[in-house]
């Protein structure tokens, strides 16, 4: 079989690299590697100072006394409790019953009674189951033309309103 002065300079110069890569492997095998740390080099203005009193984050600036409930309470304990609040502002209604309007009264056998109430200042109504609160109100009762709402010891009926017809127009059916 004979082969070709083009393949034979090919195979020639693939040995050489191979052989040039294998020298090349060798001497990085033995070679030292300088693995030792490279400090940067600061200006020495760059570089704040401990003892020049400027603090160095926000909660620096804040006395020892501010996180007492923290070291109090630790984050981790497995007997920690959250803090206790009472929360006074649900308490007292955010709207006003003149405020309120009866849109519509909803009464189905397999869900309880709702009331369609909408605020003065919104658009749209909102449905509401009765026995739900809604903005410090509770939906106390839904009658068939009227619902009750209470607030702590206020208590408010806000009834349907008809709609106004001409004399001479028949009932809506």
């Amino acid at each position: 079989m004979r082969v070709s002065k083009g393949r034979r300079l090919v195979a020639g110069v693939l040995a050489g690299t191979v052989g040039l890569l294998v020298l090349l492997n060798g001497y990085l095998v033995q070679s030292s590697i300088d693995i030792s740390p490279v400090v940067p080099q600061t200006d020495k203005a760059d570089v704040p100072r401990q003892g020049d009193g400027q603090p160095a984050t926000a909660l620096d600036k804040k006395s020892a006394e501010q996180f007492q409930e923290t070291v109090g309470r630790p984050l981790f304990n497995p007997g920690r409790r959250p803090v206790q609040r009472v929360d006074t502002a649900a308490k007292e209604p955010k709207v006003e019953p003149s405020e309120l309007r009866l849109i519509g009264v909803m009464k189905s056998a397999n869900r309880p009674p709702r009331a369609l109430l909408r605020f003065a200042n919104e658009p749209t109504g909102k449905w509401i189951a009765e026995g739900a609160e809604f903005n410090g109100w509770k939906l106390r009762k839904v009658n068939e033309r009227s619902v009750i709402v209470q607030a702590g010891e206020r208590s408010q009926e806000l009834t349907l309103s008809t709609p106004r017809r001409a004399p001479d127009e028949p009932p809506a059916r």
